[in-house]
């Protein structure tokens, strides 16, 4: 899936990168402090709040976003130095954020007309980059907090390297990983969210499988994918509408696994999330990166109908298969 015209616009209109040094001043003027577990902030994705400092957060997409009467917005951060944030205000992507290590604090906006606004902080990077902790918010003098919109929609993506959007802003597919360069708001399943108006989810790492080993499922219920303390109450979380599992391209890649090894994992996982989230549409993908009509690809697709079929059969009838089209080089390679 392509971004428009229009997209690719706002994305080069995106990539100004804030720096600590150029920030702390005129985010230090900002009086009214938010503290991180404030209700009006709307925390969508992964955190984890078990320190009390303020949440934390790893996976690729996760956001947290502020609706103010006022002029200017800021926030603390706590962070390894890895990660970059796409800042999004008013529903439009504005400049990007590299906290740097350690605690810092950074505008946000500036400089706004006297009304409601809404400020969103969208984590660009993925989880090898590390934690990064919401400390605060912090609005202009007289600001006052408003209730956060709450969407009723919500799709979880699950995936690899294709899912984060890796070299997704790279000059070309010779280039090698930069995290300035990886940006999960500009990939298929972030764009997709906001095109149905939809909260986002993105349980995805570049380079993992579905099976036998270096898993997508074998982290998919921690809150920080680095921290294996973390596991959440999946069953008590906001309930995703849709999943859509793409996962295969690096199992594939090098040889072809073994079918019942693989499509028996594959089940294993779906009948996992069913558990979790019974009434979740659930669809099965082969991505775009294997050439068309390679042993590769063919065989995958056929395994992902046998799996469809037979759980179809056996009673799960919200479950379907998507093929992307394969890739066309003249558009770019991520």
């Amino acid at each position: 899936m392509l971004p428009s015209l229009n997209r690719l616009v706002l994305m080069a209109l995106s990539v100004s990168i804030l720096t600590v040094a150029s920030l702390a001043s005129a985010a230090d003027e900002l009086p009214v402090t938010v503290a991180p577990d404030d209700a009006h902030l709307n925390y969508m994705g992964r955190w984890d709040t078990r320190d009390g400092k303020g949440p934390r957060c790893e996976w690729s997409g996760t956001s947290v976003s502020l609706r103010f009467h006022g002029v200017a917005a800021s926030v603390s951060l706590k962070d390894g130095g890895s990660n970059y944030f796409q800042v999004i205000i008013d529903g439009m992507p504005g400049d990007v954020l590299h906290p740097g290590a350690g605690e810092s604090m950074h505008a946000l906006a500036t400089g706004l007309p006297e009304a409601d606004h809404t400020v969103e902080l969208f984590r660009r990077t993925e989880a090898f980059g590390g934690p990064t902790q919401v400390l605060a918010f912090h609005l202009s003098p007289g600001a006052k907090l408003l209730d956060p919109v709450r969407r009723t929609r919500r799709i979880e993506i699950i995936g690899d390297s294709i899912s984060c959007g890796y070299g997704n802003e790279g000059k070309s597919q010779n280039e090698h990983f930069q995290a300035s360069t990886e940006n999960a708001w500009m990939t298929y399943g972030a764009i997709t969210a906001r095109d149905f108006d939809a909260d986002y989810s993105c349980i995805a790492w570049s380079g993992r499988k579905m099976w036998p080993d270096d898993t997508v499922p074998a982290i998919y219920d921690l809150t920080l994918p680095t921290d294996n303390t973390s596991r959440c109450s999946l069953e008590k979380s906001p309930r995703p509408d849709v999943i859509v599992i793409n996962l295969a391209t690096n199992d594939f890649g090098h040889a072809i696994p073994d079918e019942a090894g693989w499509t028996g994992a594959y089940k294993d996982f779906i009948k996992h999330l069913r558990g979790l989230y019974p009434g979740a549409m659930v669809y099965v993908a082969s991505g775009p990166m294997m050439s068309a009509n390679s042993p590769q690809l063919t065989t995958l697709k056929s395994y992902l109908g046998k799996i469809v079929t037979e759980l179809r059969d056996a009673g799960d009838k919200k479950l379907a298969q998507i093929d992307f089209d394969p890739q066309n080089i003249k558009n770019g390679l991520g």
